[in-house]
């Protein structure tokens, strides 16, 4: 007799949900981001997981769920009303509560940007009048506030904003998460779906409190969360108006759908408007670079305050600022790396028609510091200049590119990778595994970018690693590649992803770009369980 098997943990449930809708049931986007945000972002995902699973018994249900779930969106985010405006008093009420200050970005206002008094969301009339609503402790007190919002005080649904800031909340571009169990504390987050740039913010902790202490009644959590469960859906639903209106009018998975045959190109290094390297500005450039370092890492600094002040500090990265005129400032404590970053652009640019950023200069400052061992040491401080190179990240933008995109970018980045390995080795010809300037290797995965190596072979290479004598450590071709070809570091056109349809799968676009070059299945395999057994190899 066959053991029954073992009720799914609900964490089990919820990822076994999310499977089938990604690779079980062939739905055409934007159904399975929906499905998979509707899951993912609810209060108790395992109940959420459960009630989908209730409906996706074939595609053209999950389907319609996927539509349901879009309309119950757009009642808030195309069909909501504005709760009623505060009057004067109140106005001032709330913005003395908040500080006078941008309570998202914690900016102050500017002449192009002020701060504006702004509800939290939009009043849903559309889910009493359809008892439409995703359920939990949270549906009884929504529906007693859109049948008598004004019982609600303005200060609990409004806040101080700057107008940028409003905008981007509507369009779910931002959303607040409450750091548990505290009522006032949210961390700040972009929800990034498409190519638009992440808000400005003044750190990533908003505090919702009173700043007055004068007791000014705070914002609602209730408001803010739902806000937050719903930002990516927002995004979501209006890239599907804006390129398949059908999905919101009829709730059909439609049966064809247009293409375009994927034009046969290669990679062109980027050349489009007012550059750096423009004719123009060569020369000042070059004239530049003959001031004395000094002069250039004071200018540096400046620009890094400048670039802080007019962007805030760059989403994601303690060591990457953004400039002004469409430029880039690198900054860690490791000089090598940045050394041998920019003469991997140089070769990069040299040899290949791959569009990267043009290293500008580098330059640094020699500061104190201690070793491992509290010994004091100085260290040369580095600071790398760079271009920008237009789009946003193949990973912002996923889902907003299109089926027939995909085939265009696989191109593409096939080309990118077989020119990369395309590259001549000129430097240090006795070690066949070095850096681009023939010295050691410094990897974040092996001892956190301890130098090893030059190495003669990739035996000697292999021994840093774990799982060193696995046949799949053995037997490569040593090549030029890049350490991190991952989607957060591909840019993509803006051009690739406005007017055309929606993408089936988001995952093929990786595997077809790599299973050129052959199976690799083995050795990603040792790579799995070497993650698995800890930092590092």
């Amino acid at each position: 007799m066959q053991a029954a098997a073992e009720p799914l943990t609900e964490a089990q449930l919820a990822t076994a949900v999310i499977w089938t809708i990604e690779e079980g049931l062939s739905l055409p986007h934007p159904a399975v981001a929906l499905l998979r945000s509707f899951i993912v972002e609810a209060l108790n995902d395992a109940a959420a997981a459960a009630y989908v699973q209730s409906r996706i018994s074939s595609p053209e249900e999950a389907y319609r769920l996927a539509s349901d779930w879009a309309y119950v969106v757009e009642a808030v985010s195309r069909r909501g009303i504005l709760p009623p405006a505060p009057d004067a008093a109140a106005a001032h009420y709330i913005a003395q509560r908040d500080g006078c200050v941008c309570c998202v970005s914690g900016l102050r206002g500017t002449i192009l940007d002020p701060l504006i008094v702004a509800p939290v969301l939009p009043i849903p009339v559309d889910w009493m009048r359809d008892q439409a609503f995703f359920g939990g402790p949270y549906m009884d007190w929504w529906l007693r506030y859109i049948e008598a919002p004004t019982r609600t005080m303005p200060e609990e649904n409004h806040w101080l904003v700057r107008r940028s800031v409003a905008e981007a909340l509507r369009a779910g571009r931002v959303r607040l998460d409450r750091v548990q169990p505290s009522m006032t504390e949210y961390v700040v987050s972009p929800v990034l779906v498409g190519a638009e740039a992440p808000i400005t913010i003044n750190g990533d902790l908003a505090l919702l409190g009173d700043h007055s202490r004068s007791h000014i009644p705070k914002v609602d959590p209730r408001f803010v969360g739902t806000h937050a469960r719903l930002s990516k859906s927002i995004q979501l639903v209006k890239l599907a108006r804006d390129v398949t209106p059908s999905f919101l009018e009829s709730p059909q998975i439609p049966s064809n759908s247009l293409s375009r045959n994927s034009p046969q190109t290669t990679l062109k290094p980027w050349t489009k408007g007012l550059q750096l390297t423009s004719v123009i500005t060569v020369p000042l450039l070059r004239v530049w670079l003959l001031c004395p370092q000094r002069l250039r890492l004071m200018a540096y600094r400046g620009l890094k305050r400048l670039g802080e002040y007019l962007y805030g500090i760059t989403p994601g990265s303690n060591s990457v600022q953004k400039l002004p005129f469409g430029l880039f400032l690198k900054y860690s404590d490791n000089f090598d790396r940045c050394e041998n970053e920019l003469n991997a652009l140089q070769t990069v640019r040299r040899c290949t028609t791959i569009p990267v950023p043009k290293g500008l200069d580098l330059v640094y400052d020699v500061v104190e510091s201690s070793d491992d061992w509290g010994n004091a040491t100085t260290v040369r401080q580095p600071y790398l200049l760079m271009t920008t190179v237009p789009g946003a990240p193949l990973s912002q933008c996923i889902n907003a590119i299109f089926d027939e995109d995909y085939q265009y970018i696989r191109q593409q980045l096939q080309d990118a990778v077989s020119q990369l390995r395309a590259i001549p080795k000129t430097v240090n010809p006795d070690m066949a595994i070095c850096n681009t300037l023939g010295a050691a290797c410094q990897e974040p995965r092996i001892r956190d970018f301890t130098p090893i190596g030059p190495f003669k072979d990739e035996a000697g290479f292999s021994q840093w690693m774990r799982f060193s004598d696995e046949s799949s450590r053995r037997g490569h071709r040593i090549v030029f590649t890049h350490a991190d070809l991952n989607p957060r570091n591909i840019m993509v056109d803006r051009s690739l992803y406005e007017g055309f349809r929606w993408p089936q799968r988001h995952n093929e676009v990786m595997k077809s770009v790599f299973a050129a070059l052959g199976d690799y299945t083995a050795e990603m395999d040792v790579e799995r369980r070497s993650w698995e057994s800890g930092d590092g190899l």
